[in-house]
């Protein structure tokens, strides 16, 4: 494909930034100009403060055609967002980029060289982080999303640049409490990464601080996968197994050996008590799953029209 034909959206979540908006704006119509590209920029607000909305109001004045601002009606999350601006994105390829300038903007040529290049359905741009908790925390929740429920193991980051294709999947999902890079694991794992380096003209601290991130972690596992459930079926089933076993092995003694009046039926009555109702709670727990599935919409296929 000729990359001068490329008709590129870019997709930027807005909270109280209003200083990096212009910059960001000038920044992108730059290196769409550079390389020629038809694009347009959604600025999606998420409620912001009135200084955010009047920078907003400038831009999209100042430039109609390239420029599309929506405004949230209360705050939702950046994740929220995100789903917003692809749910209303028609470019070819769609960017995501937060706004405080953290990613170089100019990194997003590379995003596109790396698509072309690897045939990727998406691809990150991933600062490396010096953090040792948070790359850590980062392996654990990946490695629980992976191994556990099946999904990519790279969690990503937030700059990001899909095809159309996997963009219109994901915006299936836009009213349901996911995570972008969740639902994009359901569909596709031809997923590919470029490491970039913190854009050190960035104006603004990022505002996920530690506890935030172990924050999202904890709900992207609890809340927004079937990770626990998996885990509950798991521990039923082998703790109903295991007390079937033992309380059949009280029950041989007591056979075979003899053992004190009261003591075998007292034991054999926990543990076969105790295995089936865990028995019960794993069937349960596989019944919610079954449920949790149907309710996120997670696919049974995903088809990749490139062949």
């Amino acid at each position: 494909m000729n990359v001068n034909s490329t008709n590129l959206s870019v997709v930027i979540p807005v909270y109280n930034s209003f200083q990096t908006l212009e910059m960001m704006y000038n920044q992108i119509d730059a290196l769409c100009r550079k390389h020629q590209w038809n694009y347009e920029i959604i600025f999606v607000d998420d409620y912001s403060n009135k200084e955010t909305l009047n920078v907003l109001q400038n831009l999209n004045f100042s430039h109609p055609d390239n420029i599309r601002v929506i405004r949230f009606a209360k705050n939702f999350g950046q994740n929220s967002a995100t789903l917003c601006g692809i749910a209303h994105a028609k470019g070819d390829y769609i960017v995501t980029i937060d706004d405080d300038l953290d990613y170089p903007v100019e990194q997003i040529y590379f995003l596109y060289q790396k698509i072309l290049e690897s045939k990727s359905d998406l691809v990150y741009g991933v600062i490396p982080s010096r953090n040792i908790i948070k790359k850590l925390g980062k392996s654990i929740v990946g490695f629980f999303l992976s191994k556990i429920d099946g999904q990519f193991s790279s969690i990503g980051s937030s700059f990001r640049l899909m095809t159309k294709d996997l963009a219109d999947k994901i915006a299936i999902h836009s009213r349901d409490h996911v995570f972008v890079n969740q639902v994009a694991a359901w569909y596709t794992h031809d997923v590919s990464s470029i490491t970039i380096q913190r854009n050190v003209a960035g104006v603004t601290r990022s505002g996920y601080s530690l506890f935030r991130l172990c924050k999202i972690g904890m709900r992207l596992i609890v809340f927004y996968s079937s990770v626990p459930l998996k885990i509950t079926m798991f521990l039923s089933f082998l703790i109903s197994l295991i007390s079937f076993f033992i309380g059949a092995y009280y029950l041989y003694i007591k056979l075979r050996v003899g053992a004190p009046l009261g003591y075998t039926s007292t034991i054999v009555s926990i543990l076969f008590g105790t295995g089936v109702t865990l028995f019960g709670v794993g069937v349960m727990a596989a019944y919610i799953n079954r449920i949790y599935d149907m309710r996120i919409k997670k696919p049974t296929y995903s088809i990749k029209n490139d062949v």
